[in-house]
């Protein structure tokens, strides 16, 4: 079934940017026939442990896993762990520093914000963020509650974007460092929608001598030249190919797109040998 179902292997929870708790997550795979799923929250794998428990009792098949906000000369390069333990305490630590980082950063970002003639405050961020780990995404929503915003994206074409006036950089670890993290964690290390980079094959020797396995190729934001120069390049490379919906439920139609991913059957039985299932 495992082969031949659904699969959502890149997710997202109120732990992080996600709308959903993970219990909720769960159930709206569940709704969708998703065989197997993996939540990979930004920076963190607090909702692990809920989500392993509600697949469990729903019959899908669970993969631990992170997604780590790397950089490479400024720019943010996301990897993703799969099959992670989440109880090895340096990743535990990582995850509870990001908490700590990313409130302080979010409180510059909303003082940038308020500087530029526009009221928000942290209270409206954390009453988004539900209690999860503080991004962008919460502020963006906050800006769109106080009608500052017509929609989320603009939010980001304003002021949130890496060049925009109100973004603050967040401390990141470079992208072998977070490679090492994951894999002395258990995990398989794959790059995260690699078509969004403006710079990374010079690079990509180094990551795989880190440890990086493979590259998530089927993105919604990878148009098909980019879908088919990555799947040369992973060829080329000896890496496994993964695809995904990077699903946070944010978007209206959202819900509906879940385990509608196209996963080729050589693909899921790579990244299935690679993760021990």
């Amino acid at each position: 079934m495992v082969h031949n179902g659904r699969w959502e292997i890149h997710s997202h929870s109120t732990v992080s940017d996600g709308r959903y708790t993970p219990n909720e997550v769960a159930e709206l795979m569940a709704d969708h026939q998703v065989a197997l799923w993996s939540l990979t929250d930004h920076d963190h794998v607090g909702g692990c442990e809920e989500a392993a428990q509600a697949a469990s009792r729903l019959g899908i098949e669970f993969i631990a896993g992170i997604e780590v906000s790397a950089a490479l000369n400024g720019e943010s390069i996301h990897v993703l762990g799969y099959g992670v333990d989440t109880e090895v305490e340096q990743l535990a630590d990582y995850g509870d520093q990001m908490v700590a980082d990313r409130r302080q950063r979010m409180a510059k970002m909303v003082q940038r914000i308020n500087d530029l003639g526009f009221e928000v405050t942290m209270d409206d961020v954390r009453e988004i963020a539900g209690g999860g780990n503080l991004g962008r995404p919460h502020l963006a929503r906050a800006l769109l509650k106080r009608g500052h915003v017509d929609n989320l994206q603009q939010a980001f074409d304003r002021w949130l974007a890496d060049d925009g006036p109100g973004y603050v950089p967040l401390a990141r670890p470079s992208v072998p460092e977070a490679a090492e993290m994951i894999r002395d964690a258990g995990g398989v290390v794959v790059l995260a929608h690699p078509g969004r980079y403006s710079e990374f094959s010079a690079h990509l020797q180094k990551w795989i001598d880190a440890g990086l396995w493979g590259l998530e190729v089927r993105h919604p934001s990878h148009s098909q030249a980019d879908e088919r120069r990555l799947i040369e390049l992973a060829d080329a490379h000896g890496l496994g190919k993964t695809a995904s919906n990077d699903w946070h439920g944010n978007k209206p139609d959202s819900v509906s797109k879940l385990g509608e991913v196209v996963f080729p059957r050589e693909w899921k039985e790579e990244f299935l040998e690679a993760v021990g299932l």
